[in-house]
């Protein structure tokens, strides 16, 4: 009888060290037991009415965590950028009220000068090199 029992026991033994090695397969993967929420995969930006209507599953003691937490983070996160924005346009708006912008008029986007003569404005990427003002008038003298 004691021979079975350690016999059993060295068994048992070497089947945790053969497993614990990973030896015996891997386990499947799990999945969430609660659907994913339906807003801020897929890029678009959460809206009032996304936040509004949004149902999260309950358990039998209320909701589960794991999906509350995560919608809560995504609200927070998109409410953090959007307050970052509005903070970024009213300064440009303040800046702009006040005369206090050092660009052309067009700087924001990218047009350096205002259309002469219904022409369209041109477009620069890079600052072009300043040309001594004799050369100008004498390039423009010329038909």
């Amino acid at each position: 009888m004691v021979v079975v029992l350690v016999l059993a026991g060295v068994a048992v033994l070497g089947a945790v060290v053969v497993l614990a090695m990973g030896r015996g397969g891997e386990l499947a993967e799990t999945h969430p037991d609660y659907p994913p929420l339906p807003f801020g995969e897929d890029g678009h930006p959460i809206t009032g009415y996304d936040a509004a209507y949004l149902r999260l599953p309950r358990t039998f003691w209320g909701y589960q965590p794991q999906l509350t937490d995560e919608a809560l983070h995504r609200l927070a996160d998109a409410l953090s950028e959007r307050d970052a924005r509005v903070a970024s346009l009213e300064r440009q708006l303040r800046n702009l009220s006040s005369g206090d912008d050092a660009g052309p008029v067009g700087a924001m986007h990218g047009l350096d000068e205002p259309a002469v003569n219904g022409a369209p404005p041109l477009l620069r990427k890079e600052p072009l090199a300043e040309e001594p003002i004799d050369d100008r008038l004498a390039r423009e003298d010329r038909p």
